[in-house]
C-alpha cells in the first residue's frame, strides 16, 4: 500500500511537471503571437471614428485592435491579440437597412483564445446602419458553435465600422 501510494505521487509529480512546461511553453507561443500580430505590416490598427468593432462575447467587453484589409476572404476580420470576429462582406450589402441573415451558406466566425477552435456563427445576423462615399457602420449578434464540443458563445452588442473609400 505504501509503495502504490509512493508511486502514485512520484508519478503525480512528474506529471504536474510535465504539464507546468507545456503549460509555459502555450503561454510563449501566445506572447509571441501578440507580439506578430501587433507588430503585421498587413494589418490596419484601429482607431475610434475609424476603424472600429466591438461586441460582448458571453457578455464580456470585446474590442478590435486592428483588421485585415477587406481584399482578404472578402471579410470584415477584426482581432483582439489572437483573437477574432469575422462577417462576411461584399460591397452590395453596404446599404442602409441591409439585413445579413447568417445561416449554413453565410456565417460569422469567432477565433476566441481558447483551444476550441473556430466558432461558426450560423444563428444571427448583420444589419448596416449607415453608410457614406468613406465608411460604413452596422450591428450584429449571433450564437457560435463548434463540432469539438456542445458548449455555444453568444456574441451579442456588436458594433463595426469600416472604410469604404480604398478598402485598406
Amino acid at each position: 500500500m505504501k509503495r502504490t501510494l509512493l508511486i502514485m505521487s512520484i508519478t503525480g509529480i512528474l506529471y504536474s511537471c510535465g504539464g507546468t512546461a507545456q503549460n509555459k511553453a502555450i503561454e510563449d507561443q501566445k506572447e509571441a503571437n501578440k507580439v506578430t500580430a501587433a507588430s503585421d505590416p498587413g494589418r490596419i490598427p484601429a482607431k475610434a471614428g475609424e476603424w472600429t468593432m466591438t461586441a460582448k462575447i458571453d457578455g464580456k467587453d470585446w474590442a478590435a485592435n486592428s483588421f485585415m484589409h477587406l481584399d482578404f476572404q472578402d471579410k470584415i476580420h477584426g482581432f483582439y491579440n489572437e483573437e477574432s470576429i469575422s462577417l462576411p462582406y461584399d460591397k452590395s450589402y453596404m446599404k442602409v437597412g441591409k439585413k445579413i441573415i447568417f445561416g449554413d451558406n453565410l456565417v460569422a466566425l469567432l477565433f476566441p483564445s481558447d483551444d476550441d477552435g473556430i466558432w461558426d456563427g450560423k444563428k444571427g445576423e448583420m444589419e448596416i446602419t449607415k453608410v457614406d462615399a468613406d465608411w460604413a457602420e452596422g450591428e450584429f449578434f449571433f450564437t457560435a458553435t463548434t463540432s469539438t464540443s456542445a458548449k455555444t458563445k453568444e456574441v451579442t452588442d456588436g458594433f463595426f465600422r469600416i472604410s469604404l473609400s480604398n478598402k485598406k
